[in-house]
């Protein structure tokens, strides 16, 4: 009964979202279905109650509409949409690149200056679900990485993609991240109680971030995948 109750809980919410984004009803099932890449007669099981999507396909529907999960789930009582967001959206997806530099070595000195976007990456929606599992263009941005001591994974001069929605440590992986006043790109690894930061490049050492010392930590997003310049000169 109680899962009976919450499939039509969201079923009200999901038609409320789509009647603020634009979606005209007639057709609305077949048209969210287009945009998200499914079969009508799944998109269907939403509106009719008898299902509600999992936590990827939760959260792209969040983004057609331009909502967010927590909405669609009940947990949240704003829905934040742009009245006729959907009827707006084109087939593209915009990643930002930030002016901006995190360092794969000793560490760059930031500063309390607001970092501007200096111009955006477009890509199709089905290439950018492809490559960012179904996350929002909002979660993810661009910046060049300086210094050498993630070389083999990741060179000097390289952009990287990053989601900027994981602001802590979830799992063992690179992260962009403040320590002190130092901004890094490391690979960070839990080994028992200890944070290790960890350089690809072997030439540099590992260190560790104490219990203690956690509180001079802040996560700012966590790598996705890098685009390499690999420039040769030939003359």
């Amino acid at each position: 009964m109680v899962q009976q109750n919450e499939r039509e809980k969201f079923s009200l919410r999901l038609a409320l979202a789509c009647d603020k984004a634009g979606l005209p009803q007639h057709g609305r099932q077949a048209d969210l279905a287009a945009r998200m890449k499914l079969t009508p007669k799944a998109v269907s099981k939403w509106f009719n109650g008898e299902s509600v999507p999992r936590k990827e396909k939760m959260e792209l529907l969040a983004s057609v509409l331009g909502t967010t999960a927590a909405y669609l789930h009940g947990y949240a009582t704003e829905d934040g949409i742009t009245p006729n967001h959907a009827s707006k959206v084109s087939d593209s997806y915009r990643v930002d690149v930030l002016d901006v530099q995190a360092s794969a070595g000793p560490g760059t000195m930031i500063s309390n200056e607001f970092i501007e976007k200096v111009r955006a990456i477009e890509y199709t929606t089905e290439h950018a679900r492809t490559l960012f599992n179904g996350r929002p263009q909002d979660h993810i941005k661009v910046i060049t990485v300086s210094g050498d001591s993630m070389e083999g994974t990741i060179n000097p001069g390289d952009e990287i993609f990053v989601d900027v929605s994981v602001n802590h440590f979830d799992a063992d992986g690179i992260y962009v991240f403040v320590y002190g006043r130092t901004l890094h790109v490391k690979r960070l690894q839990m080994q028992k109680d200890k944070l290790v930061v960890i350089s690809d490049n072997p030439i540099y050492e590992r260190w560790h971030i104490e219990e203690a010392d956690e509180d001079q930590l802040h996560v700012v997003a966590k790598v996705l995948l890098r685009q390499s310049i690999d420039y040769r000169r030939f003359g």
